[in-house]
């Protein structure tokens, strides 16, 4: 008889238990951009789930990330292509741009390239070129 009730109520709770995993309205997405690179015009957007997206913005600086699994808007502000990008010392000469990522829940990141190069500790200022 206790076993009988004790499966009555786990099956009245099961229900309630799952339905407290499911997404609502508000929760974060399952992923979002955290970087952008460029390769000349070609602009990267990198997720934090591993998932890189591209855009060419060559003479158009607003649209959409292509063949991307989370449709993103982009508008680029600022763009000043850097005449050393192709010097063979990766990402350290990125272009100076400005960028915002919209998706369609209207939520928005804001980009700027180059990043910021961290001092790690070897005083302001100084880098550390690959080797």
């Amino acid at each position: 008889m206790r076993f009988a009730a004790r499966l009555a109520a786990l099956s009245l709770l099961a229900p309630l238990a799952l339905a407290a995993c499911v997404p609502g309205p508000g929760t974060r997405a399952p992923s979002w951009p955290d970087k952008i690179s460029f390769r000349g015009t070609v602009m990267q957007v990198s997720f934090n789930d591993g998932t890189n997206c591209h855009a060419n913005i060559s003479g158009q600086y607003t649209g959409d990330l292509v063949d991307c699994p989370y449709p993103m808007r982009y508008q680029v502000t600022r763009f000043e292509p850097s005449y050393l990008a192709g010097s063979g010392v990766g990402d350290l000469f990125q272009p100076y741009a400005e960028v915002t990522l919209k998706d369609a829940a209207g939520r928005r990141w804001h980009f700027k390239t180059p990043r910021d190069v961290p001092p790690h500790a070897r005083g302001e200022g100084q880098i550390q070129l690959p080797q």
